[in-house]
């Protein structure tokens, strides 16, 4: 897991500024769902979210558990985890899976989760 200050920075501006970024242009890469956690969260509740076993380590955990109050993105493509993401204090975004093509949009100081038609944005089914 890392801790992405760049990306964190875009978030805030997002926010800020109310403007609309789509995810994917953020965070790019072969990725196609990310799973958005608020923390702090236990090793097996992020487990039971994403529905595959993982183990989490690197910035922002502690023994096998996720301890920052902010977010945590994990990008998978298919069954598999292709990066982790937290945001350590800041918890704009809501919980949910989503795809890759969601957008971010900042309005009235949050950031809401957008499909890229302008409404909100629909989870994905799979376990949560």
């Amino acid at each position: 897991m890392e801790f992405d200050d760049t990306f964190a920075n875009q978030v805030r501006q997002i926010r800020d500024e109310q403007t609309t970024r789509p995810l994917k242009e953020l965070l790019p890469g072969e990725w196609t769902t990310v799973d958005i956690i608020i923390g702090p969260a236990s090793g097996a509740r992020v487990e039971r979210v994403i529905g595959l076993p993982i183990e989490l380590d690197g910035d922002g955990t502690y023994d096998g558990d996720y301890v920052q109050d902010g977010n945590l993105l994990i990008l998978r493509r298919d069954d598999e985890i292709v990066r982790m993401i937290s945001l350590g204090q800041l918890a704009a975004l809501s919980e949910g899976r989503y795809r890759s093509d969601v957008a971010l949009a900042g309005k009235d100081g949050s950031v809401l989760l957008r499909d890229p038609d302008g409404s909100p944005a629909g989870q994905v089914t799979g376990p949560r």
